[in-house]
């Protein structure tokens, strides 16, 4: 067949009559085939994605968090991950496809239940997917001593982000699985009574039936999705999760601080020549810090603050301390005024640096202490980049680099054949959804950032989103396009878009 003959294909009436009953029921049977495909594929990228939020949060228990209230967060996390997967693998388990050699009714029965416990799932998403997760993250973030600014800040992006998942999922249902769902109670009914199939349905499913009337006589050049596209996105992804979590272990946590002693409050300025002993005190505590010899810190303390933090508390804060910012390799003060007007220290330690205020009696002894994360210098910034880019810091930068490199990989091998252009029209889906080119009455341009993609609008005023940017092979894209649409196709004036970005 030469390709005149294939630019009349589209045109000859046998694909235009009305489609048997047979022929439904079988592209209706192939259309639920594909979908489950796509809910295998959409399963196992979701029960890695369980995977690694299970293995992240996990290592934030053990190792970076040590609030008992950011903890439990962690704790919720993960169980609500391990609710998510449990209720994806049952959700299929419980709809499984007829077996073989089952009546075609029976085959409808399996898929509607396939298709409304998925539809169902999506409806109520909100609650064993998105509510979990978020109450987690709530405690974990709101459990952290960072300033109430961060903490409403990332309140607001959780919800941002769960508004637009619940979106999209409530999108798909109402765009995929209920019209899915009302074409098989339709066709199951047409089986089970011999009455007439709805009109609606028939139609949307000719398109189907057109394809598969076709196949043996049109093969659509086909087009995958580039793996380098979806890596993209992906590693900006992974990687800017793996940079924000740095950047709030490096900057977030403002705890560390001692309780003041509630019995007085104490205020101080120091004149010139107390600079000294506020210094010799500081040395003494710092060496004594460094040391490990916390009981020696405690005897510094004057009765007030012994009371305030007691040799328990005060092992306890200590030891945290140390395991958080690691000894103390000098310092720098007094810096001027410091927490409650005290005097203020800069301690560089291994692993941070850190503000220490002191107050002291007229004895010398220690009446009010109080750490905190030093605060970033207003004109430099150049602090912060060494401590995000620690060695600690980049293995993780590695780990989530390889994991977006695989999440990516999997993406594209469950959106192959993403699109196909033959004289009948767009295959899309992979073949699940035909436009033909003569129902096609406009075409409108998407533009977002680099992304180039088309508006498909039909003669009923619906619009089906048809992905250029992303796919391989763009000059045989654009050739397939200029050999098989109509010459006066309202397509051609956007074959431009076809160059590689």
């Amino acid at each position: 067949m030469n390709d005149d003959e294939l630019k009349k294909l589209w045109q000859q009436q046998p694909l235009r009559n009305p489609p048997t009953a047979a022929q439904l029921i079988s592209a209706m049977q192939k259309q639920t085939s594909q979908l489950r495909r796509c809910l295998d594929a959409r399963d196992v990228r979701e029960l890695l994605a369980c995977a690694f939020v299970i293995i992240i949060f996990g290592v934030f228990y053990f190792t970076v968090y040590r609030e008992p209230i950011s903890r439990l967060g962690d704790l919720i996390i993960i169980g609500s991950t391990i609710f998510i997967a449990w209720k994806i693998v049952h959700t299929r388990r419980t709809t499984p496809p007829a077996p073989p050699g089952a009546t075609t009714v029976e085959s409808l029965r399996a898929e509607l239940n396939s298709v409304r416990a998925q539809s169902r799932s999506l409806g109520s998403v909100q609650w064993w997917y998105l509510l979990p997760g978020f109450i987690g993250l709530l405690v974990a973030t709101w459990g952290l001593r960072i300033d109430i600014y961060t903490k409403i800040v990332c309140t607001l992006f959780f919800i941002a982000v769960d508004v637009f998942i619940y979106w999209l999922n409530q999108w798909a249902r109402r765009k995929q699985l209920l019209p899915l769902e009302a074409q098989l109670e339709s066709l199951l009914h047409s089986a089970e009574t011999g009455e007439p199939l709805d009109e609606t349905h028939v139609a949307n499913l000719r398109p189907i039936v057109l394809s598969m009337t076709a196949a043996d006589r049109v093969k659509p050049a086909e087009f995958k999705v580039a793996f380098w596209q979806i890596a993209l996105f992906g590693e900006i992804g992974f990687i800017g999760i793996w940079f924000f979590l740095m950047l709030s272990q490096t900057v977030g946590n403002e705890g560390w601080k001692t309780k003041e002693p509630p019995v007085e409050k104490v205020t101080q300025t120091v004149r010139a020549e107390e600079t000294n002993r506020y210094s010799f005190v500081a040395r003494k505590v710092i060496d004594l810090l460094n040391a490990g010899d916390h009981a020696a810190v405690q005897k510094l303390f004057n009765p007030q603050m012994s009371e305030a933090l007691p040799p328990k508390k005060g092992f306890e804060f200590f030891t945290g301390l140390a395991a958080r910012y690691g000894n103390i390799e000098k310092f720098d003060g007094p810096t001027g005024n410091g927490y409650r007007g005290w005097i203020a220290f800069r301690l560089h330690c291994q692993r941070g640096e850190l503000a220490m205020s002191l107050a002291l009696d007229a004895d010398d002894k220690i009446a009010g202490i109080h750490f905190r994360p030093a605060p970033m210098p207003s004109s430099n910034v150049k602090w912060l980049v060494p401590r995000i880019l620690s060695p600690l810091h980049l293995v993780w930068l590695v780990l989530f680099f390889l994991a977006g490199l695989l999440y990516s990989r999997i993406l594209q091998k469950t959106t192959e054949r993403a699109v196909g252009i033959s004289t009948l029209g767009v295959h899309l889906h992979k073949g699940q959804n035909l436009i033909l080119w003569d129902e096609i009455k406009e075409v409108r341009p998407l533009r977002i950032l680099h992304v180039r993609n088309l508006w498909l609008i039909r003669q009923s005023g619906e619009k089906t989103l048809m992905h250029w940017t992303p796919l391989e092979r763009h000059s045989d894209l654009k050739a397939a396009v200029e050999n098989f649409a109509p010459a006066n196709h309202p397509i051609h004036k956007y074959l431009s878009l076809l160059k590689r970005i």
